[in-house]
């Protein structure tokens, strides 16, 4: 494989999430409608959560990591923790974990900001990772099993009830400790 494409890999995927939860938007808004848009937006997140799986990974192992990548890496995945949003106002989850999860992103990303203005990088910490390990898959399943009558998923909709109390529960403690994870490490200059 070339090597040029093969450095653009990482880039080209952080882009495809971010230009890629516009139309997940939309589907998002017509998911009710019927159970293809449904799936079709089901499979859509499920891709877009495995672009941030794939991306950092293949720029370490090639060694083509990239400024691109290192600033808007970070950028898409807040992009796709905004599809909590119309979760939340479905009743799929309640608003306290997004919250976090949201107010945790907003202060990560002013972090980073604030040390790129002092020449530092604040690379991704273990409770990021987690972080992410968890937000995307329950993303995933909270659409999978928004009802949607013939859905393809009805099967497993008796497990919303379940993602609601403890998939909120397992979102809150892990943005606030990750949240509470990278302030600290800012403040003591750690990155």
């Amino acid at each position: 494989m070339n090597r040029s494409l093969i450095e653009k890999v990482p880039d080209f995927l952080t882009t495809v999430r971010i230009i890629g939860t516009v139309p997940v938007l939309l589907l998002l808004c017509l998911i009710g409608f019927s159970p293809t848009i449904h799936l079709v937006t089901s499979l859509l997140v499920v891709a877009l959560a495995l672009t941030d799986c794939v991306d950092g990974r293949w720029a370490r192992h090639f060694g083509c990591v990239s400024d691109f990548g290192r600033h808007f890496d970070p950028l898409a995945d807040k992009w796709l923790t905004a599809l909590y949003v119309p979760i939340v106002s479905w009743g799929m989850i309640h608003f306290i974990p997004v919250t976090l999860l949201l107010v945790r992103d907003i202060t990560i990303t002013d972090l980073r900001a604030r040390a790129a203005k002092q020449g530092k990088l604040i690379p991704a910490h273990l409770s990021g990772k987690i972080k992410t390990a968890i937000s995307f898959p329950l993303l995933c399943l909270l659409i999978a099993f928004v009802p949607v009558e013939g859905s393809y998923f009805s099967a497993f909709h008796w497990l919303s009830p379940y993602l609601y109390w403890i998939g909120g529960l397992l979102l809150s403690i892990v943005s606030l400790w990750s949240g509470i994870d990278y302030y600290s490490k800012f403040r003591k200059g750690v990155g």
